[in-house]
């Protein structure tokens, strides 16, 4: 969480041939998600949702903050109806990146704070820099973190959910990473190289295969284990409704002859 933003709220999206989108969220120095920057950021990633040809998304936010949270102004003026369009709003940018049926990757550097932090965390793989600050200040600013926070004892455990809300303080990214909330921090001066190797790593899986697993992984979520595990057969026989199976299989029996 900052202070006011400087510039009006914009997406900056580049498609390489490879299939990989990176859309850039820009909103001034301190990157603040404001509702204005939710909605546009929501409505960019919903049109992508619909282009087959992705294969991966890559969210980056600026080299200061990848998101900064919220407008500290904005959240101590506002009234209930204010904040309830406010926070309903940052819930479907959320749930837009969750519902996305492609792998997607975070990039983190800098703050990563509050609802910038719940974005961040909401993606498949996330990359930090390696002096990367991570935190949900809300407490501190008198009010509870929410929406996907709820989120996060499943991904680092109840204890450490506690510390995170409660103190309200910031950890380092090896920490984060140590802890379960970031998937792999780069070196100093090496999170380009770094981010590259994750892409080449999540571009070797077939592009159908990758879209069915995302889908399993999503709806799992929802279901107790049982069901879970029924939907999981229909997601394998639908595989083989594409040449997918036998094509990656035959490289990667020739490559095995090979070595």
């Amino acid at each position: 969480m900052s202070t006011a933003p400087d510039s009006t709220p914009r997406c900056i999206t580049e498609t390489d041939a490879d299939g990989v989108v990176t859309v850039t969220l820009d909103n001034g120095r301190l990157n603040l998600l404001t509702g204005e920057a939710a909605a546009i950021y929501t409505q960019t990633l919903r049109e992508l949702a619909y282009d087959t040809g992705i294969r991966l998304l890559v969210l980056r936010g600026g080299p200061a903050a990848f998101l900064g949270g919220a407008d500290i102004k904005f959240l101590k003026d506002a009234g209930k109806r204010d904040i309830d369009t406010y926070i309903r709003g940052v819930f479907g940018l959320c749930e837009q990146i969750r519902d996305l049926p492609f792998p997607t990757m975070s990039v983190m550097c800098g703050y990563c704070l509050g609802a910038g932090m719940e974005v961040a965390a909401m993606c498949d793989i996330k990359i930090a820099s390696h002096d990367a600050q991570l935190g949900m200040p809300e407490v501190k600013l008198g009010v509870p973190s929410v929406i996907h926070a709820a989120m996060l004892p499943g991904m680092i455990g109840w204890g450490r959910t506690r510390d995170l809300l409660l103190s309200g303080r910031m950890i380092g990214a090896r920490q984060a990473c140590d802890w379960g909330l970031v998937t792999d921090v780069a070196p100093e001066g090496g999170l380009e190289p770094r981010v590259d190797e994750w892409k080449r790593e999540m571009l070797t899986g077939a592009p159908v295969a990758m879209r069915i697993q995302k889908d399993l992984i999503r709806r799992w979520e929802r279901m107790p284990t049982q069901e879970a595990i029924a939907i999981g057969i229909d997601g394998l026989v639908s595989a083989y409704g594409t040449s997918e199976p036998r094509e990656y299989m035959e490289h990667f029996l020739s490559a095995r002859k090979r070595a």
